[in-house]
């Protein structure tokens, strides 16, 4: 570290601020993304192979998880690797006469891979809202047929979104940029599309995402606890009355199932929003205000935010088999089975148990929906 002779205290100082800041900032860049690389691409292929088992195979919710997991493999192995690259090696990256298209497919496979997340996300827990206050009709609402087609009218919306990135990206030259591609506006036209319109579109289309995933929770917590207090009328009923036949344990396992499907969608949803607004608050204010003298301390600080709440959207891509691990019990026993070598006759046997467990297990639940409702009722008499 070099200090000129004539450089007072307080200079050298701000100087070792700014060596560190640029320090840090390098080493997050360098040894970051190829942590995540590695270890998210594990764990989503892990989330799409129990995806794919028995247990979840059918269920709209495990269709939208898995189509999520997939997006999250190709943003990481393709996109977040070329950003790691561009970063740490600039001069592995091809910048011959045709580079702007693979700045204009980058820069669009990337915003709509991020929209689609989150708005699966959102629509996911929607559903599940909808299943669990309308349980009767859930099995013909919640289809995997019609999760496929929710799915691709949302890819198609999310990439007439993002379409005006195929015509405004290009490539920087070497060492101009810490980003590999930028948007130009070389037109008065486009330059306030850029800086006044796109920012309140895509802003607009976050906040409602993160408004249906705080309605679609809302609406699951409520119904949570107003199925605690029926349970709790029918468990006292139970006990005055021999007439009710449905025993405490169902209740108390359907109980910790509910529990256990709000607590997964709520840890989703919030990490969802917390991971994704940072870098839509750092782009909506870096395209609308300008750096006041771009001294070097400001520089680097500018880059450590552009760095971390870029790399906050990849965290939010590695995050999902975590949580699921930690807020799913059936996950977790899947993915037990998935790693488990077991021969063909205990696997057989094993999806012979789960069908007829099910078999077993959905007819006690509608018992116990009739029974309750009659005690419902019968209060109000």
């Amino acid at each position: 570290m070099n200090y000129t002779l004539n450089s007072s205290p307080v200079e050298r100082e701000h100087d070792e601020e700014v060596e560190n800041i640029k320090a840090f900032t390098h080493g997050l860049c360098l040894y970051f993304p190829p942590f995540m690389i590695i270890i998210g691409s594990v764990c989503n292929i892990l989330v799409v192979m129990v995806m794919r088992t028995v247990q979840f195979r059918y269920l709209s919710t495990s269709f939208y998880m898995c189509s999520n997991a997939a997006i999250d493999i190709f943003s990481l192995i393709v996109l977040l690797t070329v950003d790691w690259l561009h970063t740490n090696f600039p001069w592995t990256i091809f910048r011959g006469e045709h580079a702007h298209y693979m700045c204009k497919f980058f820069h669009f496979v990337g915003a709509t891979s991020s929209d689609l997340g989150i708005i699966l996300t959102a629509v996911m827990t929607l559903e599940r809202g909808l299943a669990i206050m309308f349980p009767l009709k859930s099995s013909s609402w919640c289809t995997v047929k019609r999760a496929r087609h929710v799915t691709i009218f949302l890819f198609c919306f999310t990439s007439v979104k993002n379409a005006n990135y195929l015509f405004t990206s290009d490539i920087h030259t070497s060492h101009e940029s810490d980003r590999l591609c930028y948007v130009y506006a070389d037109t008065e036209a486009l330059s306030y599309f850029w800086k006044s319109v796109w920012p309140w579109i895509h802003n607009t289309f976050l906040v409602l995402s993160f408004i249906s995933i705080i309605f679609s929770n809302v609406i699951i917590i409520r119904h949570i606890r107003k199925s605690d207090k029926l349970r709790s009328k029918s468990v006292i009923c139970h006990r005055v009355s021999s007439a009710t036949t449905v025993p405490h344990k169902l209740m108390r396992r359907s109980q910790s199932r509910r529990r256990q499907i709000a607590i997964m969608l709520l840890i989703d949803s919030f990490t969802v929003i917390i991971c994704t607004t940072p870098f839509s608050v750092y782009t909506t204010v870096d395209s609308n205000t300008t750096f006041l003298d771009g001294s070097e301390y400001q520089k680097a600080v500018k880059h450590l935010i552009a760095s971390f709440s870029f790399y906050l959207l990849y965290v939010n891509r590695c995050a999902n088999f975590y949580l699921y691990c930690l807020s799913g019990s059936r996950f977790r026993n899947a993915l037990k089975q998935t790693l488990c070598f077991c021969n063909k006759e205990d696997s057989l046997a094993k999806k012979m148990q789960l069908y007829s467990s099910r078999f077993q297990e959905s007819s006690e639940i509608d018992t116990y929906r009739h029974s309750t409702l009659k005690l419902d009722n019968s209060a109000y008499i």
